[in-house]
């Protein structure tokens, strides 16, 4: 009898470490970016770019040129320390979620976050070839 409640305990912790390894994708900090985000135009928020997850993967879709969205445009990757690093020249401990592909990239770090003449009062903002943009997620 013994034996048999050890090896019951066994497999019940067994299906609730599978279960929660299904749950993985909900507990990624990456998850939190998904949504719409805005940036001002002429002191107006205009949506532009829409964070979704499909599977184990993130995708953009955007407003650039036509007022519905897009299909999903490109694929966006967790962000590395090191990546974050190389993006921003950002050396110190800052703390940060992204999602990236090699032409975009959105952040969240910490409301009033600066660096190199950049600031961010929300703490979102997308970064793209010109740099980075204040963004407001909606």
């Amino acid at each position: 009898m013994h034996t048999n409640l050890k090896w019951l305990a066994a497999a019940l912790a067994a299906v609730a470490a599978m279960l929660l390894a299904g749950c993985g994708a909900r507990g990624e900090p990456e998850a939190d970016l998904v949504g719409i985000y805005a940036v001002k135009q002429n002191g107006v928020l205009k949506e532009l770019v829409k964070i979704e997850r499909q599977g184990e993967r993130y995708v953009m879709r955007d407003k650039v040129r036509t007022a519905d969205w897009s299909e999903p445009k490109m694929q966006l990757q967790p962000v590395t320390r090191e990546r974050w690093s190389r993006l921003t020249a950002d050396q110190e401990n800052t703390t940060f979620v992204g999602v990236a592909s090699e032409q975009l990239g959105i952040f969240k770090v910490p409301a009033g976050w600066k660096k190199n003449g950049f600031s961010t009062e929300t703490g979102y903002f997308l970064f793209y070839s010109r740099g980075p943009v204040e963004a407001y997620k909606l």
